[in-house]
């Protein structure tokens, strides 16, 4: 079986921030995408262990966290069936990508549009801190 083609998924999927959001792409990996805003990043990323996964931040840096964790919180019946974001096939990888890609479209807009409030209460979030 050949490896999926991540990369170029990710570039189809997430076109949507360069050409509509204000963001770049910054780096781009056979494993990774990144994209980045005056005030945020969002790093497209698909593990050895077949995880298609979406993580944010603030650009720079202040606390990294999962879109899934920014679903659970705010939207949870989305998160909910979202499936579990694991993908072995170039077909797998690319419906896993266009599922997170939509879910970062439709509820994703404080996130790409950096509402401070949403970044400090992610920052509450993690281990040993309770969920909402």
């Amino acid at each position: 079986m050949n490896e999926p083609d991540f990369q170029k998924h990710a570039h189809d999927k997430f076109l949507f921030l360069v050409e509509g959001c204000g963001f770049a792409q910054t780096s781009s990996e056979p494993n990774r995408v990144r994209y980045t805003s005056k005030d945020v990043m969002v790093e497209v990323n698909y593990s050895g262990r077949g995880e298609v996964d979406v993580i944010l931040d603030e650009n720079p840096p202040s606390h990294r966290f999962q879109l899934r964790l920014f679903l659970k919180a705010y939207h949870p019946a989305v998160e909910n069936v979202l499936g579990y974001g694991i993908a072995n096939s170039d077909d797998e990888v690319r419906r896993e990508l266009n599922r997170l890609a939509d879910v970062l479209q439709r509820y994703g807009k404080p996130l790409l549009e950096h509402d401070c409030k949403i970044f400090e209460k992610m920052k509450t979030f993690g281990p040993g801190r309770p969920f909402p």
